[in-house]
Formats: structure tokens, sequence, C-alpha cells
């Protein structure tokens, strides 16, 4: 089928089985009918055009990729599938969001909320971070500097999430080892 008889006469999940099955026409009309709604909806949830755009580009992604790998269960539904996938990206956009909240240094206090023991020397910690072996390095980087999930970690890792987690587990266990002998002194 043309891209223009794809354009005219192909249902929604028409298009959706042909980008499945490796045709690139189709994959240009499903971002060319949906990139409108995913950009209505960042726009209303996200309030702000550029962050709309951005959340249209991932979304498009995340689906084109799993119409690719037959991930999609239900190309009849695909529209429920973007919007799902919309509402999720742009619910973690907004945590993000609310996490990177930017504030004057001097209004962080953070010294004052911790209790007295549980300082730590920026030092000692980035020392005993070093100490960590490659693999669990790289977790923490992902996890906290990232923002990744355990899955997408597992993924960049070749293993599995539940691998992650234990690693990540242990790293910290070592962290707080280190850190205690270097409050504990010579």
């Amino acid at each position: 089928m043309s891209p223009e008889a794809i354009a005219t006469h192909a249902s929604e999940e028409e298009v959706a089985r042909r980008v499945a099955a490796g045709d690139r026409a189709a994959e240009v009309e499903l971002c060319r009918r949906f990139a409108p709604r995913v950009r209505l909806y960042g726009l209303r949830h996200l309030r702000e055009e550029e962050r709309a755009r951005d959340l249209v580009q991932s979304v498009l992604l995340v689906v084109l990729e799993a119409l690719r790998a037959g991930k999609v269960d239900e190309p009849e539904h695909i529209d429920r599938f973007v919007l799902g996938t919309a509402r999720n990206l742009s619910m973690k956009q907004r945590a993000a969001d609310d996490r990177t909240e930017l504030r004057e240094p001097g209004d962080l206090d953070v010294h004052s909320h911790l209790p007295e023991h549980a300082a730590v020397d920026a030092g000692a910690l980035f020392g005993c971070i070093e100490g960590l072996e490659p693999r669990a390095r790289t977790i923490l980087f992902m996890s906290f500097y990232r923002d990744k999930t355990a899955q997408e970690i597992a993924g960049a890792l070749q293993t599995t999430a539940g691998n992650v987690r234990v690693l990540r587990h242990r790293a910290f266990a070592q962290l707080r080892d280190c850190l205690d002998g270097h409050r504990e002194g010579p």
C-alpha cells in the first residue's frame, strides 16, 4: 500500500500492524496521526510548548519501538497505548521536576535536619564510592544520577531487575561499612 493510501484508507489498527511488520511509511503515518494528540495532552499536563514537543517525541519513540518489538498486544487499541504512554511519561516528567526544584544554596540547611551522627564527609564518601567495583558504581550512578529504574538498568547491563536491586543493596552496605570505618578513624 502506498503512503498516500495508508494516510487516507488505513485504520489506526492497520497502521499499527503495518508498523509492527516493518513498514516505514506506516511509521510516518502513525506519527502524523498521533503527534497532535500527544502534543495537546502535553500542553494540558506539562503546560509548556517545549515540554509538550519533548513529550511527543518521547511517546512516539516508545510506541514505535514497542510496535517494532511486538510488545503491543492489542493493536486495535493503539490509541489507548499511546495515551497511556503519554500519561506515564508526563507523570515521570512532573515527578522529576518536583524532585529537582531549584533552591538557593543558603536556603538549604541540610545539616540542621540530620542527626549529628548522620553527617557525611564528602571526601570520605567519594573515596568509598571509588572503592566499589565498577558494576556497583554504575548501578548507583544510573539509579541516583540518571534516575533509572531497576528494569532500565537491567536492560543496559544485560541482567535482571532483581539482580540490579541486589547489587544496589550490597553497594549501599559496602558504602555504609566504609563510611563507618572513616567515622571511627584510625
